[in-house]
Order: structure tokens, then sequence, then C-alpha cells
């Protein structure tokens, strides 16, 4: 049994910042860890949210979130954490970008949608702690089980209010804060279409998602997904962008 430290960890959200999510959105959300292995051990260096659409374990994401795994896979892998074990995931399929997005240098918005698939875990340890904290988890060696899935709705309307689930951190080093369960809730305050034909739309929020979030589910008052929660305006700290429900299916036409 192998105990592998990463440069990340997972604690709840305090009430007073956003809140736990809540209902069945908890179970179909988890984290997705872009992994790197050197020197016979394992860091995670890029993080994000990803979100199950079919009980089979089907999953969606942003492009960018998966960036490294997909240009480099003898590299990278990806690590899902899923309750209290961790889960191997593999790409179905992500919509190209044309290099990979920093805060510095931004995403193109568009099509930034990446199918991935939980997998039983096969990296080379089986258990896994998360540095400065005492949480472990087991690695899932077994066959999968049936995940909680979200349903793809509508898009919104300007005016509707949605609440964005997932993980996400204060700073920007994986090293210095936990992934913390995130909710952010705001009104969608605009739509509009990209070039490559993908419906995005902003939201407008007092306490807006966090680094971490890509690829978090945005959801309406029923909990339908509405949209796919994408980047966080750099000129604003209310505003961010989302990827409109009827560009996620199919993640990659």
């Amino acid at each position: 049994m192998l105990i592998i430290v990463c440069a990340v960890s997972v604690s709840a959200a305090p009430p007073s910042a956003g809140g736990p999510a809540g209902g069945d959105s908890d179970a179909a959300v988890f984290q997705l860890f872009t992994m790197a292995h050197e020197a016979d051990r394992y860091h995670a260096v890029e993080a994000g949210t990803a979100f199950f659409i079919d009980p089979d374990g089907t999953a969606l994401t942003n492009s960018h979130v998966v960036y490294l795994a997909r240009n480099d896979p003898s590299a990278f892998q990806l690590l899902a954490v899923i309750g209290s074990e961790f889960y191997g995931a593999t790409i179905v399929c992500a919509n190209a970008l044309p290099y990979a997005p920093t805060d510095t240098h931004p995403v193109v918005f568009g099509r930034d949608v990446a199918e991935v698939k939980v997998t039983r875990s096969g990296f080379l340890f089986t258990r896994l702690k998360w540095a400065n904290t005492d949480i472990e988890y087991s690695a899932h060696l077994t066959g999968l089980p049936s995940f909680a899935a979200l349903a793809l709705g509508h898009d919104p309307v300007i005016g509707d209010k949605v609440r964005v689930v997932g993980f996400g951190r204060i700073t920007e080093r994986l090293i210095d804060t936990p992934g913390e369960r995130w909710t952010a809730t705001g009104s969608v305050s605009a739509i509009r279409t990209t070039p490559d034909g993908t419906r995005i739309f902003r939201v407008v929020s007092t306490n807006r998602p966090r680094l971490g979030n890509s690829g978090s589910p945005a959801l309406d008052s029923h909990g339908s997904v509405v949209g796919m929660w994408t980047w966080n305006e750099a000129s604003n700290l209310a505003f961010g962008a989302a990827i409109a429900s009827s560009a996620l299916t199919p993640a990659c036409p």
C-alpha cells in the first residue's frame, strides 16, 4: 500500500462562503485532477470540476480542464475524486483549443467542452493523502457503481436565476488552498453566439465561482443543467461566462 502526498486538499465549504451544494447535485458533481508522475511521485498540476450525465460514468467538463491530458497523455493522467474514493478517467472527446488557457491568456469562448468517462483506478497507488490534511481516499479497483447523473435542460433566458455547483479555491496555487465544494448563485444578464455557433451566457453574481469551478454545471430552479461554467471575467469580479446546454450535447459534434 502506497500513500501519495499531493499538493491539494479537500474540505467542506463554510456556509458563509456560498455554502455547500444541496440535493442530488452533490453526488453528480466531482473534482477532476490532472496528475503528473515524476521521480516516483504523483502530484496534481491542474484541478477542475465535472458532472455526470449518465449513470454509467459519462461526464462533461471543459476542454481546458483536460488540456494537458489530451495533448500529452504520456505525461499526464486524469484522476477523479468521488466520495471517499478516487478513480481514473479517460477522455472520450475534447474540442480542440489553440493553447492552454491561463488567467493572462484566457480561453477563446466557443465550444470548450469535453466528454470523459470515469473508470476504476489504474494508478500505481491504492491510497491517496492530500497535503496538509488527514484526509485519505482509497482507490476504486472493482467494477463501477451506478452514478447519480444530472439531466440536461433548456438554454436559459435573460433574467433566469442559476446555481453553479462545483469545487473551487481562493488562490491560484493548488498547494495553498484546499478545493472546497462551492455553490454560487446569480442571474443571466446576457446571451450571445460565438463565431463557431456556440451559445454562451453571462452570469452576474455576488459570490461567483472560484478557480477550479471550470466544468461546473449551471442549474435552474428544477435542478436541470442549463449550462456549464467556463471562465471568470477578469474585468469584473461579479461576471462570469457559461456555455449553454444546447452546446453540451453532443459534446464534440
